[in-house]
């Protein structure tokens, strides 16, 4: 059985919308995106809600016309891994998905199921409420930006109280605190 792993940036305010304007200082560098490299090319699929894949599919896309260089192996993982989109709305996907159709806890139940290695799960919304509430997600790595700002969508917005076991903690150069919990 196969794990699934969710990493996710989030302000010390909570707020987890457009980390591209308020997290790049921060994540941009060389241990963070070490860790982010290690996340991505050790699985072998992407979870993703309708928004973040809409935003993922969308600028990654557009990166994969840019030049080669350090981060043009890392675009072309992205854009070349396997995804599995949970969308109620969205009737057709592209950029190597495939949506998830029926009871979305079964189906990613019976991906868990399938061997291989984890699948890696970007952003936190209503997806998260199916995952904790059936006991599918394994681990949780939440980037911890310290900045503040307006709020906007929240972290765990509208999902119930769940208790987690902190495994790990980790401070990159920039001081992000990447926190790795179990439930």
């Amino acid at each position: 059985m196969r794990k699934l792993i969710e990493s996710t940036f989030v302000t010390l305010g909570g707020d987890i919308s457009a980390p591209q304007e308020w997290g790049l200082p921060y994540l941009s560098c060389e241990d963070g995106d070490r860790l982010n490299r290690e996340l991505l090319f050790g699985a072998d699929a992407l979870l993703l809600g309708r928004k973040t894949y809409q935003g993922l599919s969308a600028a990654y896309t557009a990166m994969a016309t840019g030049e080669s260089g350090p981060e043009s192996d890392f675009v072309a993982r992205m854009n070349a891994i396997p995804k599995y989109v949970a969308s109620t709305t969205l009737t057709d996907v592209g950029w190597n998905a495939s949506l998830l159709d029926g009871d979305v806890a079964e189906r990613i139940g019976e991906l868990k199921d399938q061997p291989g290695q984890y699948m890696l799960k970007y952003g936190t919304g209503p997806l998260d409420r199916v995952l904790l509430e059936h006991g599918l997600l394994d681990e949780l790595h939440l980037w911890i930006v310290p900045v503040t700002n307006c709020p906007g969508q929240r972290l765990f917005e509208d999902v119930p109280a769940t208790g987690l076991k902190l495994t790990g903690s980790r401070t990159l150069s920039t001081g992000v605190v990447v926190l790795t919990y179990g439930q």
